[in-house]
C-alpha cells in the first residue's frame, strides 16, 4: 500500500532536495510537491522523476485554507519547509509573519481535518541565536532556554511557528488518531539551486 508525503516549499532549495531523496523511498506511493510557483526547469525535472514515484506538483498559496485541505487529503506525512527568508530586510514584516506563522497554523489545522498523523517542521537555528556577531553557544543542549533577541521578523516568526508546531503534538485528528509533530532547527542553508 505505501505511504504518501506532502512537501511544502518544494520549489525552494531544501524542499527540492527532500523531494529528490523521497523519490528513492521504496514504500512511498506519492509525493506532493507544494509551492507558490515552480521554475520551468524544476517542473521538468520533477516530471522526469514520475517514473519512480507518483509526483504531483501543486501550485498554490500557503494561506489558502481550501487549497491546503485538498493538498493534505490522504497524506501520511507533511514535511513543512515553506517560509519567507528575508536576509536583506526588504520583505514586509506582515508578509513574513503571515506565511511563516499563519501559514504553519493553517497547515496544522488542515492536517487535523485530513487526519495526517505526522508533521515535520523546518524551524531555524535562529530561533535560539546567536544574538550578536561571533557569539558562541558552548555546551548547549535541547533543554537550554535560548532565545533570539534580534529585532528582525524572520527568527521571531520561526520561533512562533515552532511553538505552534510543538504545541500541536498530541492533538486529536478528525479520525480519532493522534498528530505527532517535531521541529528541526537546521543551520543556514545555501547551495546550488538556491536563490
Amino acid at each position: 500500500m505505501g505511504w504518501s508525503c506532502l512537501v511544502t516549499g518544494a520549489g525552494g532549495l531544501l524542499g527540492q532536495r527532500i523531494v529528490r531523496l523521497l523519490v528513492e523511498e521504496k514504500e512511498l506511493k506519492e509525493i506532493r510537491a507544494l509551492d507558490k510557483a515552480f521554475r520551468p526547469e524544476l517542473r521538468e525535472e520533477f516530471s522526469k522523476l514520475q517514473n519512480r514515484t507518483k509526483l504531483t506538483v501543486l501550485e498554490g498559496d500557503i494561506l489558502d485554507e481550501p487549497f491546503l485541505k485538498r493538498a493534505c487529503q490522504d497524506v501520511s506525512v507533511v514535511i513543512h519547509t515553506a517560509c519567507i527568508i528575508d536576509v536583506f530586510g526588504v520583505t514586509h514584516r506582515e508578509s513574513i509573519m503571515n506565511v511563516n506563522v499563519k501559514g504553519t497554523q493553517l497547515l496544522l489545522e488542515a492536517c487535523v481535518q485530513a487526519s495526517v498523523p505526522v508533521f515535520i517542521y523546518t524551524s531555524s537555528i535562529e530561533v535560539a541565536g546567536p544574538n550578536s556577531y561571533k557569539e558562541i553557544i558552548q555546551n548547549g543542549h535541547e533543554e537550554e532556554p535560548l532565545e533570539n533577541t534580534w529585532p528582525t521578523p524572520y527568527p521571531y516568526s520561526k520561533k512562533l511557528a515552532e511553538k505552534a508546531v510543538l504545541a500541536a503534538n498530541g492533538w486529536n485528528l478528525k479520525n480519532g488518531d493522534t498528530l505527532y509533530t517535531c521541529a528541526l532547527r537546521p543551520t543556514y542553508i545555501y547551495g546550488e539551486g538556491g536563490p
